[in-house]
């Protein structure tokens, strides 16, 4: 079997090379070409799959937290009210000492 000659033209110049080389190198070249495109597909797939955990986990995150801050609320609220029914004029007293204090601090911003 007799290779017929190909020339190739590289930054050293050209070269002659058995036509039976250039094309092995182009099947191998084919198939790393297209298995670096599988590569980038099955990559592009994980990052998408960590992607979505992720957002699963920040979701969760913050539907526990969301809960908690309510739940304190809520006891806040209950403690508030408790204390303000226990000393009814003390709770006045607070709330206008608050509002005479945040009336002047707006009044002097004016």
């Amino acid at each position: 079997m007799t290779d017929t000659l190909t020339t190739i033209q590289n930054s050293d110049g050209t070269h002659t090379v058995p036509s039976g080389h250039v094309e092995e190198l182009r099947r191998k070249y084919t198939a790393a070409k297209s298995a670096v495109a599988d590569l980038a597909g099955e990559v592009g797939k994980t990052a998408k799959d960590h992607a979505g955990d992720l957002k699963s986990q920040a979701s969760d995150w913050m539907h526990d937290k969301t809960k908690l801050l309510r739940e304190q609320a809520t006891d806040s609220q209950a403690a508030m009210i408790t204390l303000v029914r226990r000393n009814p004029i003390k709770a006045v007293a607070i709330a206008a000492g608050a509002g005479l204090l945040l009336g002047l601090l707006i009044r002097s911003r004016r």
